[in-house]
């Protein structure tokens, strides 16, 4: 069994070098962060790597695996709040390609493989118990919290006052790794983006991996025969 997973694009095409240079893969998972350019990349050209993403999904239902980020969040309907880099002069015409993929459910919010949980942030016991999610059935329990009520995805302040998102109360778009790995869901291992880090990175005694390299070291994850490896582009 081979899985890799691809951290944040944020409009990036890098991920079409991944997957032509993985031929050979079981499944492939992108971290979610479609949106909300961090190299230059033009709404326009977002939204058609977005498209190419989701056109990717449908020829491959059962290989490919949209995760959602808190950068696509905010352009879904319910929500009605703005993070940082929200594009005003785009926000309809994004909201008209990522909703129709989220109600044709191509999107999720986190999927689990053996131990390993992908989600965009990351999984904490107090976000979880806050929202009622059951533990021993993470990845149907909060992929149907997020079809029922996706409020519950918002950023939530916690005692820390982070506005960038460091509280155990955060979900699990916005949670940061500093306090996850205070309050981190017994007995997974949380594979995550979110977070910008020079190359693929693993802490709190392998229970952690970060990521979100795209935009440094073009990095990404394998698990391979549940060997953890880094590809490279």
């Amino acid at each position: 069994m081979k899985t890799i997973a691809i951290g944040d694009t944020h409009g990036r095409s890098k991920w079409k070098d991944i997957v032509e240079k993985e031929k050979d893969v079981d499944k492939i998972i992108f971290i979610g962060d479609y949106f909300d350019d961090k190299d230059g990349y033009s709404g326009e050209e977002q939204i058609q790597n977005f498209k190419d993403i989701v056109q990717f999904k449908r020829n491959n239902l059962d290989k490919v695996i949209l995760l959602i980020g808190n950068h696509d969040l905010h352009y879904l309907k319910g929500v009605n709040e703005e993070y940082s880099s929200y594009q005003f002069g785009y926000a309809k015409d994004i909201n008209q390609v990522l909703q129709p993929a989220v109600d044709e459910r191509l999107l999720q919010m986190c999927y689990k493989q053996d131990n390993n949980l992908f989600s965009h942030a990351g999984l904490t016991k107090t976000w979880c118990k806050n929202c009622g999610i059951n533990i021993n059935n993470l990845q149907e329990s909060v992929n149907n919290l997020f079809k029922f009520d996706i409020t519950k995805f918002k950023f939530t302040m916690g005692d820390n006052l982070s506005f960038g998102g460091n509280d155990v109360t955060q979900s699990p778009i916005w949670v940061r790794p500093q306090s996850l790995v205070k309050d981190m869901v017994d007995g997974i291992v949380c594979v995550v983006g979110h977070t910008q880090v020079k190359e693929v990175t693993v802490l709190n005694d392998n229970n952690l991996i970060l990521i979100d390299c795209l935009g440094t070291t073009d990095e990404y994850l394998i698990i391979e025969n549940h060997i953890v490896k880094v590809g490279n582009i």
